[in-house]
Formats: C-alpha cells, structure tokens, sequence
C-alpha cells in the first residue's frame, strides 16, 4: 500500500515536471521533477519493504514453512508475542527447532536463524513473570502487577544456552487480575505442561538406553 500510494505521487510530480515545470530554467523544472520522483519510489519502496519484514502474519508463514523443512514435523510449536522468533517440537523424531526472525541486512529476503537440537539436550523449562521463574501450580495474587510473561527453555548447550520466548508485554504493569494476562497465562500453562512431559518422557528414554 505504501509503495503504491508512492507511485502515484511520484507519478503526479513527473505530470507536473512535463507541464506545469517544463519552461523553468529550461527543463532543469523537468529534471528535478523527475529526480523528486525517483527519490519518492525509492523511499515508498524501503518503508514498504521494513513494514513487510516485521508484518506478523508474514513471519508466521516463513516460520511455519521452516517448521516443515527436511522431514521435521512440528507436534507442538508457539511464537513470540512479537512473532520474531518460535520454538517447535517434533515428538517423533525427539528433536526440537528454534527459530528467530533476523531484521535488517540488505537483502530483500527474510532472514532467519534456525538451531535445531535433539529433545534429551533440553535440561529445564520455566514460565516467567517479569524475569522471575513461577511455579505453575501457585495461585497469582491478583493485588500484584506484572510487566511480562515468558517462557525460558535451558539447554544442556554450550553454545544455545537459553532460549527465553516473549508471550505477553505491557507497556505499563497490570494486576494479575487482567483479562488478557489470564488467558495468556493459562496457555502459557498448556504450552507449559506439554514441553516438561516431553521432556521428562525423553529423559525415561535415555535411562532405559543407559
């Protein structure tokens, strides 16, 4: 949309520059006009390119492309409040794909950052309240605010130590009481429950092969 509402204005100014402009200091009126339209498309065309890249809907789709690249087949995956990064989990295969939306660059092409890791290396999963580990199973104060709500997966990685995932920020604190912080919550939870089962079913695996 911002790229064609460029093009109309850049090609209003090129009309003007061929009529209205075309006798000022003898053609110079022309040229710049032809110049101002040129810098307008350029313009138009960046601004629509960096409002395609942090389109969420956009990212959603390349990511979930990702997620079923060379026979991974997610069984559970979630993303960011922002939609710049998202975790998956094949249970099949035991292996896990992390993902995160790399912005900027001078490439036209969305850029990612994929770390795939076997299931066993996740060492420890915990839901966080304004960077504090919560316990699922304690009932919130809703007297208390809180600021953010995230997921932190440890990994037994020397390289992708931790990966911690952003499903919900408020600019100003809330009360725990809030609408929106309750239902994110509560799938925070589900999302929650099913990484520690998975992860507890791989540990029993590596056990037993032990």
């Amino acid at each position: 949309m911002i790229f064609i509402i460029g093009i109309v204005i850049a090609f209003m100014i090129a009309i003007l520059g061929f009529t209205v402009f075309v006798d000022v200091g003898n053609g110079l009126g022309t040229a710049i006009s032809i110049i101002g339209g040129l810098v307008i498309l350029f313009i138009a065309g960046r601004l629509q390119r960096r409002k395609e890249q942090h389109n969420p809907n956009i990212l959603l789709d390349k990511m979930m492309m990702l997620f079923h690249e060379d026979g991974f087949q997610a069984s559970t995956y979630f993303f960011s409040e922002q939609v710049d990064k998202g975790f998956a989990i094949d249970d099949e295969l035991k292996k896990m794909r992390y993902i995160e939306h790399q912005p900027g660059g001078t490439s036209r092409k969305y850029r990612f950052a994929v770390t795939e890791l076997s299931l066993k290396d996740l060492k420890q999963v915990d839901m966080l309240e304004d960077g504090v580990p919560i316990e699922h199973s304690i009932k919130s104060d809703n007297n208390e605010e809180v600021s953010t709500l995230e997921l932190r997966l440890t990994m037994n990685d020397q390289e992708l130590h931790a990966i911690t995932i952003n499903f919900l920020q408020f600019d100003v604190p809330v009360r725990k009481d809030n609408a929106q912080y309750l239902a994110k919550r509560e799938n925070l939870q589900e999302i929650y429950r099913d990484i520690d089962a998975m992860m507890k079913s791989a540990d029993e695996i590596e056990y037993h092969r032990s």
